[in-house]
């Protein structure tokens, strides 16, 4: 902490540097409503600080700047907040403001979405900022960073540089040493990132001072485990642990490949790659027009990367390995019978309500205590690790239960794989070989056979099932039908059934 502040707080005339408040709407909130969200208290800021130096190491040997102190509120909001606040009246701007990685499903709810920052936010005395990463390229980043860091400027009188100062938004230069911080056994990394979930400064994963070692995976299925859930609940905990564990994975596989004897003439070709070679194949491979046989050393090289991020979780190598696998299955056992998509309805599940934290008796549904449709998207959101939870254990008992049991027909093997869609949530696609011993041409000659052909419809037919309950389906217009009569038909008082009922009815 003390190579990051001298004291702390910092300066009330520099939250405007970092904060930015947007407002949508026709009218801007008066100064009593936005204390609310925005407010800061000067005495809790004090008593805090205080709390922090007596039971945070970490904090010990940070000053309190008691004049900074004194410039903060008793109880309102920061004049430099409320003098920078804006106000946004477009609508399609305010789309763009309430869009965030996740896709809001509830299109007839009467509230979506949580607002979230995005590229086209307006920020006063702030740098080049794309949230998504999406809309700067790299050229913009390099102009940008050469405006402001030439050495040019050194050698303008003052005058010159106020101008320049004036016309070129502000660069913020992360502090950077020779040697990047080391993520592998320093707790202190995770206890400074976050003070809030490990005030204490104390509980940070590889700490050397505990008797008994825990891994880093054990020790993040702790904490993500945890009844408050505020590990689970932090914006961007799961991010970084995720982002270490994936390079931690990756020098692993990497020290491992180095350490095989047939590495070493690899590494000798690899090492006589030129900056030009590597860029002109970084030029092909955007444009789509790489080949493997213009250079061998590059083809060696891109096999290496395969190597290494195949089992990187979340890679694109790591799919790639996921297809291997697949392709070596099919050459085992022949071609899958069957492709299933298994997409669970966590919004409408008591049961994800119930590992979400939800006080829910699964035995005894009473409507009137069930969350909202809005409500119940807030939770599954908000719970990203229970929600993860309810879905393993929904497939794993699918897969148990009736794949393996037999509803679909004796099964010798299977192959699934679990994705994510555009909301976040997840779903299994799954590969399923049934146990006949048929190939493709035995298959398609006994179809010519009627009695054969018959009993393979009847086999579809059997497990191939469609349930819409309380519809009907008798009228040409089946769409009709079922916004129309059913919908008057149905009268049930569980808030779920309900919601899973209209959204079927407008598929």
């Amino acid at each position: 902490m003390p190579n990051i502040v001298t004291s702390l707080p910092l300066d009330v005339e520099d939250l405007s540097d970092t904060l930015k408040i947007v407002f949508i709407g026709a009218h801007s909130p008066d100064r009593v409503q936005l204390r609310r969200i925005c407010g800061v208290r000067r005495q809790k800021i004090h008593n805090a600080l205080i709390w922090l130096k007596n039971h945070n190491y970490m904090y010990q040997m940070i000053p309190i700047n008691e004049v900074n102190i004194a410039k903060l509120p008793e109880d309102d909001v920061p004049e430099s907040i409320w003098t920078t606040l804006e106000r946004i009246e477009n609508a399609n701007d305010g789309n763009a403001e309430r869009a965030g990685f996740t896709v809001d499903p509830l299109t007839h709810a009467t509230a979506q979405g949580e607002s979230n920052v995005t590229n086209i936010c307006p920020m006063s005395t702030s740098a080049v900022l794309d949230v998504n990463g999406t809309t700067i390229s790299s050229e913009d980043i390099g102009v940008h960073l050469l405006h402001k860091v030439s050495n040019n400027l050194s050698n303008l009188p003052s005058d010159s540089l106020e101008k320049s100062a004036e016309d070129e938004d502000n660069v913020y230069m992360i502090p950077r040493s020779h040697m990047p911080i080391n993520d592998c056994f320093n707790p202190e990394l995770l206890l400074g990132l976050y003070p809030t979930l490990f005030p204490y400064g104390c509980g940070a994963p590889q700490d050397s001072s505990r008797p008994v070692s825990v891994s880093l995976e054990q020790h993040i299925r702790y904490l993500l485990a945890y009844d408050d859930q505020r590990f689970e609940k932090h914006h961007s905990f799961l991010f970084v642990l995720f982002n270490i564990m994936q390079r931690r994975q990756a020098c692993w596989n990497a020290t491992l490949m180095a350490s095989r004897p047939y590495f070493q003439n690899a590494a000798s070709d690899l090492q006589t790659l030129t900056s030009k070679e590597i860029e002109a194949a970084l030029i092909t491979i955007n444009k789509k027009t790489f080949s493997s046989v213009d250079n061998p050393r590059i083809n060696m090289l891109m096999r290496q990367i395969k190597t290494v991020g195949g089992n990187v979780m979340g890679s694109a190598y790591s799919r790639a390995a996921l297809r291997n696998q697949i392709h070596g299955l099919i050459f085992n056992q022949g071609l899958p019978s069957i492709f299933m998509t298994i997409n669970p309805a966590d919004i409408h599940s008591r049961v994800a309500l119930y590992f979400a934290g939800v006080n829910l008796d699964l035995d005894t549904i009473i409507p009137e205590i069930i969350p909202s449709t809005y409500e119940r998207a807030q939770i599954i959101a908000s719970h990203p690790v229970a929600t993860a939870r309810f879905f393993n254990v929904l497939i794993s008992s699918i897969l148990k239960c009736m794949v393996e049991k037999g509803v679909l027909g004796p099964i010798k093997a299977y192959f699934g794989t679990v994705e994510n869609q555009g909301r976040g949530s997840l779903h299994l696609h799954i590969l399923m070989w049934l146990d006949h011993d048929l190939t493709p041409s035995q298959l398609k000659e006994s179809v010519q056979n009627e009695e054969f052909r018959k009993g393979l419809l009847n086999y579809l037919e059997d497990i191939v099932k469609q349930d819409l309950s309380n519809f009907d389906i008798s009228g040409t217009n089946v769409h009709e039908q079922q916004m129309g009569a059913a919908l008057n038909n149905h009268h049930s008082t569980d808030q779920i059934s309900n919601d899973m009922f209209l959204t079927a009815s407008n598929k």
